[in-house]
């Protein structure tokens, strides 16, 4: 299997709720990097989508922990931030 450093990346980052506090997810939201197509699952998997497919479907590049997936998802529904 390819190693993916852009997803390593991502999840990386997204990991970081200490130093990046404020990026949210949205599920099947695709968001380009390094001109390849990401998207996140409920429950925070991670894929890669293939250039050709419109549906969903694609790489699974790796995932994030619960409570990272849970902070991610539940900023944006928080009340006073």
């Amino acid at each position: 299997m390819l190693k993916d450093d852009a997803a390593e990346h991502i999840l990386d980052r997204l990991s970081d709720l200490e130093n990046y506090p404020k990026e949210t997810l949205v599920p099947y939201e695709e968001f380009k990097i390094e001109g390849k197509t990401y998207y996140f699952t409920p429950g925070g998997f991670l894929y890669r989508k293939e250039a050709e497919l419109e549906e969903v479907g694609g790489f699974f590049c790796g995932y994030l922990t619960d409570e990272a997936w849970r902070y991610r998802i539940g900023w944006r529904y928080r009340i006073g931030d």
